[in-house]
């Protein structure tokens, strides 16, 4: 079967498309795939992939300047190639937003399928399944979602129970030659000027950019881990990122005082994989080069700050270490201003990442100090259900956030799975880490849970009787009445921090359920069912 995927979305997210490939691969798919022209290169390190078809999208932005005429029969024109040479039976979209739906359905041909994000038929965006929404309620409200962004693209692609392991095509032989000349150059060039005295005993690899300023570790703290390496293990910093991120090569050069190689802005992504590939293993924030080094098989210790936290994007790999500041704040919520002025940037301390690090190469195994109470440290496990989940190595693994993110992971996994009602929550169906830790009673976090569980249940209670009378007697009084609740239980829900996700899924499938009373009941039915049963579960504490 011809697959074609779709995902127009940055360098990281795109590589983060592997496992699907490989998965649909597995199961005798020919797929093909559909990106921004300018992260077209990144394809090439993807497998399995038989044609990639680059959208040109600045050319289009430009023809439409001049006459939209000339962009639209651009775009029709490379829309054609594209229906003919892949002859996708099944286009799967990762792409979320309105225009790119419209590009799905455009080529999605009268025999095809369409998977993922699509439009109904009145032009509306139209989620195909469960996991999809939660995809694109994750993708908005980033920092909320307690599942990989990898294992959200596997299971909107209807892969579950199917290994897709992450694995990279590793840069060619000559690629890797040529970096190896180019890293002994700079070690010879330091030799000489006499800013080095002895030859490395390898390289470790550093990303100090990041998306936002505030989810980059200070680059002082970067270099003082690198100086820290050379001394106690010899090993030379080698500085990786782009070239817009020129400044932070400049000022970790002002603040090392061991010798590094500065190759920011100097490798494509070719020699950027041959470069992690020469290196022991890599320090980075949360970035697209993270995921790079995770695909090809590069050991990772990644940092990840403000909103940014390992259960949602971290390394999709067994045996990657992540670091996040052991502060109650962490992660804050997206678009909010920080009240504590990004204290969580310079929290997790240089001497912690590098005992860390100094453990890790002479044991190969990573591993936490008691005394070391900065960072929640967290290593990555893949289950044999594929899912990637993370353990403690900090003492974190009973505390209340990682209780409550197992919670939400056992109960949505099967809300998402559309498991039988009868079932739901015993554990008779696929769990994710059933939930044996309880919160403690005294938590704001259970109490709040709580409350906000017993409100949506009278609220959906409600909405269910209104309904039924409407059944009977579709009158205005009564309608207004059951709109008025529903809007009550949208808003209990877009206002928490602990079930906003729920409010966007409830949202987005009564939408879809448009005019149809019988299969709203049935939704509030099924939602019901797990407030109520999460809300059993939380009453083990005795509240």
């Amino acid at each position: 079967m011809n697959t074609l995927i779709i995902n127009l979305t940055r360098f990281g997210d795109l590589l983060q498309t592997q496992p699907v490939i490989s998965g649909l691969t597995a199961r005798g798919h020919r797929v093909s795939l559909v990106c921004l022209e300018n992260f077209a290169p990144a394809t090439a390190m993807l497998r399995h992939v038989e044609a990639v078809y680059p959208l040109p999208g600045a050319r289009l932005l430009s023809l439409m300047e001049s006459g939209w005429h000339g962009g639209l029969s651009e775009l029709w024109q490379w829309s054609r190639t594209v229906r003919s040479n892949a002859a996708p039976r099944t286009v799967l979209n990762l792409t979320a937003s309105l225009s790119v739906r419209l590009l799905a359905r455009h080529l999605t041909g009268a025999d095809a399928q369409l998977h993922g994000f699509a439009l109904d038929s009145e032009g509306f965006g139209h989620n195909t399944d469960p996991w999809s929404t939660f995809l694109q309620a994750s993708t908005r409200m980033r920092g909320c979602s307690p599942f990989n962004i990898i294992d959200l693209f596997r299971m909107s692609a209807g892969l579950d129970g199917t290994q897709c392991p992450f694995e990279l095509n590793s840069p060619a032989d000559s690629v890797r030659e040529a970096m190896n000349s180019t890293l002994q150059a700079h070690t010879g060039n330091l030799l000489r000027s006499g800013a080095m005295r002895h030859p490395p005993r390898g390289f470790v690899a550093l990303q100090p950019g990041a998306s936002e300023e505030r989810r980059r570790w200070p680059v002082e703290y970067f270099a003082r881990t690198g100086d820290m390496l050379w001394q106690s293990h010899g090993l030379c910093p080698v500085l990786l990122g782009s070239g817009a991120e020129a400044e932070l090569g400049r000022r970790y050069a002002a603040a090392a005082t061991a010798p590094h190689i500065n190759l920011i802005g100097a490798t494509d992504l070719p020699s950027l994989g041959a470069a992690l590939l020469a290196a022991r293993l890599l320090i980075s924030n949360d970035t697209g080069t993270m995921h790079l080094a995770a695909g090809l098989g590069v050991p990772v210790l990644a940092i990840f700050l403000a909103t940014a936290q390992p259960w949602d994007t971290g390394p999709y790999k067994e045996g990657m270490c992540s670091l996040e500041p052991d502060l109650p704040c962490h992660p804050c919520p997206f678009n909010s201003r920080c009240p504590h002025e990004h204290i969580c940037r310079r929290h997790i301390q240089p001497a912690t990442v590098h005992a860390m690090t100094a453990r890790w190469l002479d044991t190969g195994v990573w591993s936490a100090q008691p005394e070391e109470k900065d960072a929640r440290v967290w290593i990555s496990r893949l289950r044999s259900d594929g899912f990637l989940d993370l353990e403690s190595l900090s003492g974190h693994e009973n505390t209340d956030r990682t209780v409550w993110v197992r919670l939400q992971r056992h109960f949505y996994s099967q809300f998402l799975d559309r498991a039988p009602a009868a079932r739901f929550g015993t554990g008779t169906v696929r769990t994710i880490n059933e939930p044996e830790q309880l919160l403690k009673p005294e938590n704001d976090t259970l109490q709040a849970a709580l409350d906000e569980l017993a409100q949506a249940d009278a609220l959906l209670h409600l909405l269910q009787e209104q309904g039924n009378a409407l059944r009977h007697r579709s009158v205005e009084m009564l309608k207004k009445r059951f709109l008025a609740t529903w809007q009550k239980l949208q808003v209990l829900w877009d206002a928490s921090p602990r079930f906003n996700v729920l409010g966007f899924l409830w949202m987005s499938e009564t939408q879809e359920a448009g005019a149809c009373l019988d299969t709203v009941l049935a939704l509030a039915a099924r939602y019901r069912t797990l407030i109520t049963t999460w809300r059993t579960h939380l009453l083990r504490e005795g509240i």
